[in-house]
């Protein structure tokens, strides 16, 4: 048996799986607060000690031979290694507070001129298509469209040190994503994998390494960060049990559900809503905000994938329902399907957009009269989830990617409506997964894999197809335009 801590957003799950079957699933939830508008802060400690105790839970209730480890990317966490504790409460992946501190780092002399050599190099890769070839050519190509966001755990270092100042020297600081965090606390070492370590805004992909221009632009030295290992090796010992298999979510979540080949696409929809396209075994340059990672690294093998990012989707249908549009967010699906409006539109900026919009917009619903009902507005948001969706699929599709379909996962993904959606304005088939909770069965994949059970491990089988019903591109320009307007919106 192998347990599976699942540290999520708003819950961290232990999940205890044997010959592929679930055998266990216990839930905690996370102590999040949001102190100030676009502020989102996580109790680390809270954190920690909830996942301490599940993971002793499944150690007196089975017969653990590993105990694995999926999370949620760019929550930043900083502690002081003398004890152990955090010095404050750790920025969320949504936290926005950051933004002014990325604007600077972006006005900066040495990532200015980054970009200036970067748009040189895509000129002459654009009039010689032969140079893209290069490891080199695409990284200085990736660095011409190189813009520090508020997302990444590196500008929430930065802020965090900022507040510090002077203080910072009476700790001996060390930092990292939630998994080297719980890492940490389970087994003493510092260590996160490459998955993780790539979303960090810190590592660099294509020379697989700490970016040292970007640790002296924010001021971090690299004994403060983990070190970096392949997803499938110990990272340590909890009570004599392996911790093997650690991977960030979105990378568990494309593993399990069988995207191992290049051009494979999948969308978890959770929270947010995370679109990764598996891209072989070399890194791919983005020109159109798609962000370049590390899918995995496993010994002997190591797959990339463009990713883009909608903020808000499970967390904007959570919200409507603290609205009172309705109690129980199963609801919405069929209070959608109830609807026959076609003119009302929403724009679900309730904190940030994600992929490629970089700017603050505000949410709008637009078209609204005296004969607008409860399931109008749900119907839009899910709709505009769809849109949103569609969106990052299409910067795909302009950088020369052709999906054939589209594999969904994530507790949304259980929403039968806005997986039509998905498929009526991509035009592509949309596979409901089995299994919503991918990332943690991927992360047992690859902790069977680290066992020697298996190489690849059985993928979750789909449950259910959705195929295009109506075309909804007219409706979906619509949408645009008012996203466009919301974006450009000065009250």
């Amino acid at each position: 048996m192998i347990a599976v801590v699942d540290a999520g957003t708003t819950m961290v799950k232990l999940a205890v799986y044997d010959e592929g079957k679930l055998v266990k699933l216990v839930r905690e939830p996370i102590r999040k607060h949001t102190p100030q508008p676009g502020w989102v802060e996580i109790d680390a400690e809270d954190l920690a000690r909830k996942c301490i105790k599940l993971v002793s839970y499944a150690a007196e209730k089975h017969e653990i031979e590993a105990i694995a480890m999926t999370n949620q990317r760019a929550t930043a966490v900083l502690w002081d290694e003398k004890t152990g504790k955090p010095i404050m409460p750790a920025v969320g992946w949504q936290d926005t507070r950051a933004e002014p501190t990325a604007a600077e780092l972006n006005r900066s002399l040495v990532l200015r001129a980054g970009r200036a050599i970067g748009k040189l190099t895509s000129l002459a890769a654009a009039a010689l298509p032969g140079l893209k070839a290069s490891r080199r050519v695409k990284w200085l190509i990736t660095v011409s469209k190189l813009a520090l966001r508020s997302s990444h755990m590196s500008v929430k270092l930065k802020w965090m040190l900022d507040q510090l100042g002077e203080k910072a020297s009476r700790y001996r600081l060390k930092a990292g994503t939630i998994d080297s965090w719980l890492v940490y606390k389970l087994t003493g070492e510092h260590a996160t994998d490459y998955s993780n370590a790539a979303a960090t805004g810190i590592y660099d992909i294509f020379y697989m390494c700490w970016s040292r221009t970007i640790l002296d632009l924010i001021e971090v030295s690299e004994d403060m960060l983990p070190a970096v290992k392949p997803s499938d090796e110990v990272f340590g010992e909890y009570k004599g049990t392996p911790v093997v298999g650690v991977i960030a979510d979105q990378s568990a979540s494309l593993y399990a559900l069988g995207c191992w080949e290049k051009g494979s696409l999948k969308v978890t929809n959770g929270t947010g809503s995370f679109i990764d396209l598996n891209v072989g075994e070399e890194p791919t340059a983005s020109t159109t905000g798609l962000l370049p990672l590390i899918a995995w690294k496993l010994r002997g093998e190591v797959r990339y994938m463009l990713e883009g990012m909608v903020t808000y989707s499970g967390a904007a249908i959570e919200l409507m329902r603290d609205l009172g549009l309705y109690s129980d967010v199963k609801e919405t699906s069929d209070m959608a399907y109830k609807s026959r409006n076609e003119t009302l539109l929403l724009i679900p900026a309730f904190t940030a957009l994600g992929t490629p919009y970089y700017t603050q917009a505000p949410g709008l619903l637009y078209g609204i009269s005296n004969t607008t009902t409860r399931e109008d507005i749900v119907k839009a948001l899910l709709e505009a989830i769809a849109f949103r969706i569609t969106e990052v699929i299409e910067l795909m599709r302009t950088e020369s990617w052709k999906p054939k379909k589209i594999r969904c996962d994530g507790e949304a993904s259980s929403n039968s409506f806005l997986l039509q959606a998905i498929a009526d304005t991509t035009g592509l088939p949309v596979e409901r997964a089995a299994l919503l909770s991918g990332s943690s069965y991927g992360a047992y994949l690859i902790a069977g894999r680290a066992l020697g059970k298996w190489r690849r491990g059985p993928q979750i089988p789909t449950a259910e197809v959705f195929h295009r019903k109506r075309d909804t591109t007219e409706k979906y320009e619509r949408w645009r335009k008012l996203l466009k307007t919301a974006i450009t919106l000065r009250i």
